[in-house]
């Protein structure tokens, strides 16, 4: 079930999954500092420091994978730390 995030990050009603800690609007950079999502971030070829400002939409666009596919690994529990 999709929730919205309500943090006041300033992605309004990005639909999130239930759990989930990044949505397509997340930054880049504020994905990055938790170590276990910036390896993934690394693997899929996301320029953690350059490309800090784009949203992972647009990291994923940028790096030319799916962003969908990008999501579901940085959601995984073995990359999420809380």
């Amino acid at each position: 079930m999709a929730k919205t995030c309500g943090c006041g990050c300033g992605h309004g009603d990005e639909p999130r999954a239930e759990g989930a800690r990044y949505t397509a609007a997340t930054a880049v950079g504020d994905a990055a500092r938790d170590p276990a999502a910036g390896a993934v971030l690394e693997r899929f070829g996301l320029d953690r420091c350059c490309g800090g400002g784009l949203s992972l939409r647009e990291g994923a666009a940028a790096a030319g994978v799916p962003v969908d596919d990008l999501l579901t690994a940085l959601n995984a529990p073995a990359a999420v730390t809380a």
